[in-house]
């Protein structure tokens, strides 16, 4: 059993490795900001300690595990001067991938949602090794499965070398470090190259010109020349529906809880990578129908005033354009209302006009100030640049909006964003069901 650190617990990766870590029997411990954040839960439910950042958590004896965002600070410096064992997230991450019969899941879009499905396929039997971007993580010694999400912020994830790569699509994303769509491209093909097994989006045809010929490959999409895809989509109240197809021929019609075409795309990569462990689609098939959604990912919650509130993660055009027809193909007779909060200055600038389009959906959109990265030091844009565009949206960076809201009777509100606008929902939520 070994000891570890992590300095910056409560991020999404970091804690989900001190889960899985914790499971496998290690001693995990950790530090932090005070501050509250919903990647805590799973942490607390496991009785690891979350200290604040002090230069007296840093011992020579623990293996120290540094986030992204705290490279450098007091308790890394440390570290450093004393000579411990020191890795980055996506470092010790990488080591992992090749001790295992590793699954990375990576694209521009997606990734967590289809790490989640997969992971939960697979736990037909019993647990697995697993990493979500959400917060989620586990162990389980007896087995050498893991599957992870392999996220192509800064070429992270050429640190990890999967026996199967799962690639949902590929999209500019990140503007912040690549410089446009080839880039991203060339990060891809780089990462394809250290994976044994290839699983993508047969219908991006950006992707498609990547997949090299010398390894084993499997596609995914609606177009029938895929190994796997859908055809008669459909929906009622509850599910989204469509008949699947393997190598031209009809296997069963899958259900799954989640809207959109976006969602058949995850089914399919889901179906698709882990069809090559299990083999029974009727167990698939199973998994898939009683699926169990990420944290922030279109996590629905039906209010005593009859409205219903959603909390997603979405941040990028596409993503917004995806999560608003997912509320409209379910709630088609409701009023959707948006509250937006745009995540780095880089991306709002970048993609501006995208993200006018995107949210002009929505019956109504409301927005919040723009949610900094903390290695952003110039405001070089703001909300009100973003409200410009889009006709009657309103700013609200207070708390009015509880007010405001509630006369949108019987609506479907959307609190969305990468930053902190889920404290806003957790807010909206209390506000309404205690009526503060």
């Amino acid at each position: 059993m070994a000891k570890f650190h992590f300095i910056g617990i409560k991020g999404a990766g970091m804690s989900s490795l001190a889960c899985l870590l914790h499971d496998y029997g290690h001693e995990v411990r950790g530090s932090d900001v005070l501050d509250y954040f919903f990647t805590m839960k799973k942490l607390e439910k496991r009785n690891i300690l979350m200290l604040p950042f002090s230069v007296s958590n840093i011992d020579k004896s623990y293996i120290i595990i540094v986030g992204n965002a705290f490279l450098d600070n007091e308790e890394h410096l440390l570290a450093k001067e004393l000579g411990c064992e020191i890795y980055t997230y996506y470092e010790y991450l990488g080591i992992l991938s090749k001790r295992f019969n590793s699954i990375g899941i990576t694209g521009s879009h997606g990734k967590t949602t289809t790490t989640n499905l997969i992971r939960q396929i697979l736990e037909y039997k019993d647990n697995i090794n697993y990493l979500i971007g959400d917060g989620q993580g586990g162990g389980n010694s007896d087995t050498d499965l893991f599957v992870f999400e392999a996220c192509e912020y800064r070429r992270h994830f050429l640190y990890y070398f999967p026996k199967m790569a799962v690639i949902t699509n590929l999209d500019f994303d990140h503007p912040d470090y690549y410089k446009d769509i080839y880039d991203v491209r060339d990060a891809f093909v780089d990462y394809i190259n250290q994976s044994e097994i290839i699983v993508y989006n047969g219908d991006d045809e950006l992707l498609k010109t990547i997949i090299p010929k010398n390894k084993k490959t499997i596609s995914f999409g609606l177009n029938p020349k895929n190994e796997f895809y859908a055809e008669n989509i459909s929906n009622d109240a509850n599910y989204t529906s469509f008949d699947l197809y393997y190598n031209s021929k009809y296997k069963t019609n899958i259900k799954i809880p989640t809207f959109g075409i976006h969602s058949v795309y995850n089914a399919l990569a889901a179906i698709s990578a882990t069809w090559q462990f299990i083999g029974n689609i009727e167990i698939i098939k199973d998994r898939l129908f009683k699926y169990i959604k990420s944290e922030r990912r279109f996590q629905e919650k039906l209010l005593s005033n009859n409205q219903i509130i959603i909390n997603d993660y979405a941040h990028h055009p596409k993503e917004i354009k995806a999560t608003i027809e997912a509320a409209m193909c379910k709630y088609p007779f409701k009023k959707i209302i948006v509250y937006f909060q745009p995540h780095t200055y880089t991306r709002t600038i970048t993609f501006l006009k995208e993200f006018g389009e995107s949210l002009s959906q929505a019956n109504k959109v409301y927005l919040r100030e723009i949610f900094s990265s903390a290695r952003e030091h110039n405001q070089i844009i703001s909300i009100n640049d973003l409200g410009k565009i889009i006709d009657k949206s309103q700013v609200i960076n207070d708390n009015s909006y509880v007010d405001e809201f509630q006369k949108y009777k019987e609506a479907v509100i959307i609190f969305m964003g990468a930053g902190d606008i889920d404290r806003n929902y957790d807010y909206y939520l209390d506000a309404i069901e205690n009526k503060k």
